[in-house]
Order: structure tokens, then sequence, then C-alpha cells
């Protein structure tokens, strides 16, 4: 648990210095950081802690109810997130990685200035691997969004920075990722479901 919570925040923090070093502008970078600390917050509760003990008492019914609580949760979000047109959580910071990360990357190689080259290379290292993992086509995003983020997040990516009504394809886009999403980690859980009751028993 403690290595998921490290985890989340060193990405939170990836995260900013992306925003900070692709949009040059603090208040979306502040933004943004606190965007994804809430939502990791309420997550990390809902993914760790209600979802496992829900699932353990009430099985495949625990299964279902978790299932239409996260679609739910997920499309107020999407609504809100659709209406509000504020890019909270950085999507076309990501899209326009998607075209312009590669002159960028090719920038702080390029650079003479030894400090600028030492300090962003890490971020241009993970740029250049954002640019070719967002060069893939919109099933493998599908696939990879689905199961590393929560339905919307997928959605609005695949939404490729419209601002319009959410249309069929968004819909689809959203009830598939959620049901992939919610499928997917209901396996998770059930590991460490198994894991918690094996150490349990150890005592």
């Amino acid at each position: 648990m403690l290595h998921d919570i490290l985890m989340i925040i060193l990405g939170i923090m990836v995260l900013g210095i992306i925003v900070f070093f692709v949009s040059k502008n603090i208040k979306k970078t502040a933004q943004v950081i606190s965007a994804w600390g809430i939502y990791e917050v309420y997550n990390s509760i809902f993914d760790f802690i209600l979802w496992p003990t829900i699932q353990n008492f009430y099985g495949w019914r625990g299964i279902i109810f978790l299932i239409l609580v996260a679609m739910t949760n997920n499309f107020l979000i999407l609504r809100w997130y659709s209406k509000k047109k504020v890019d909270w959580f950085g999507v076309d910071v990501f899209a326009d990685i998607k075209e312009k990360g590669h002159v960028w990357t090719q920038k702080v190689g390029d650079s003479k200035n030894a400090i600028k080259k030492i300090s962003l290379y890490i971020p241009a290292k993970i740029l250049h691997f954002l640019i070719w993992l967002l060069n893939k086509n919109d099933i493998f995003a599908f696939i990879t969004l689905s199961v590393w983020q929560d339905s919307f997040i997928t959605t609005i990516f695949l939404r490729h920075n419209k601002s319009d009504k959410l249309n069929k394809r968004d819909y689809f886009i959203f009830f598939s990722s959620t049901l992939l999403s919610c499928l997917w980690w209901s396996v998770l859980a059930q590991v460490i479901i198994i894991v918690v009751k094996s150490i349990i028993g150890l005592f």
C-alpha cells in the first residue's frame, strides 16, 4: 500500500513536470496536480479498500454493484468535465505532445546549455516514450488507458480534443472502457483478497 502511494505521488510529480514543460503555465500545472491529487486519493480508497472489501463479502453480486457505482461516478465526472470545458487533468497536454513532442525533444537534445540539457533529460525521455505510445492507434490507447486509468479518462483522451457534446462513439468508448476496466480490476482485487487472507492466516 505504501509502495502504491509513493508511486502515485511520484506519478503526479512527473505529470506536473511534463505539463509545465509543455505548457510553460504555472497555473495550469498547479490545476492539473491538484485535480490528479484529489482524484487519486478518492480512487485509491475506492480501488484498494472499498472494492476488495465489498467483493470479498458479496462475491459476484458485489462486483456488479461496484461496476454500477464506478460507471455512475465516471459518467458524472465525464459529463461535468465536458460541460465545464476546462482541462483539469491535462489531457490536451498529451494531445500537444502527440503533435509537437518530437520538436521539443529534439530541441533538448540539440541544446548547448549543459544545465538545461541535464535537467530536462528525464522529462525529454518520458516525452519521447509518450510520443511513441500516443502515436499508436486508438485501439492500443483504449486498452492501455482502460487498464491503467478510469473510463472517463479514456473517453476524454479518445475524443481528440473535441469539446462538443458527447456522441454515440463517445458513449460506446465510455461503457466499453468501464466494463474492461472493472473486470480487469476485479481480477486484481481477487489477488489482493487472496494475499491479505494468506497473510492473516499466518498469525
